[in-house]
């Protein structure tokens, strides 16, 4: 394995462990009744996953199609969906001064969205060891675009994501 493959993967999976431990954080101030740190949990994975997704959608899921073809790919974007719309649901939710238990569950039913997103796209290391040195480098110049930009996962769904068709082409 190469330099850059290692730093990609290791970049890759270092992020993934930080969003997991986030988001088990969260699920503990959740069922606490903290709101203070789940409200700041929730702004630090926004902040986390922005460039993340970004990276990820630009460069890390197009060298994906070969192995897994067009539309599952577009099946990682929608699992994408379903993590924005989960933290969207949550940061409205730990922004309000007390939680009734009906939001209590409905905050700890969207946080299993986005760690889903976590174990599953974790996986894909696994068939992305076989790409060329060449997508890896791709990665990593996507990487440090997308971190140098630093858009939240808020402001890059609202501003720069590309559709799942522009993904795959």
């Amino acid at each position: 394995m190469s330099s850059v493959e290692q730093r990609v993967i290791e970049q890759f999976q270092e992020e993934h462990r930080q969003t997991r431990d986030k988001c088990l954080e969260l699920s503990d101030a959740i069922e606490e009744g903290d709101l203070d740190r789940a409200e700041t949990l929730v702004e630090e994975i926004n902040e986390a996953a922005g460039p993340h997704f970004q990276y990820e959608e630009d460069a890390l899921y197009p060298a994906l199609i070969p192995f897994f073809g067009e539309e599952k790919v577009k099946e990682l974007v929608a699992e994408h969906d379903e993590a924005i719309e989960a933290a969207e649901t949550l940061a409205e939710l730990t922004s309000q001064e007390s939680l009734t238990e009906e939001e209590r569950q409905e905050a700890l039913r969207a946080l299993p969205n986005i760690m889903v997103h976590v174990s599953d796209c974790d996986g894909l290391t696994v068939y992305l060891e076989k790409a060329d040195e060449e997508v890896f480098e791709e990665i990593e110049q996507s990487m440090e675009e997308a971190n140098s930009r630093g858009l939240t996962l808020t402001e890059y769904d609202e501003t720069a994501r590309p559709s799942p068709e522009e993904i795959v082409a």
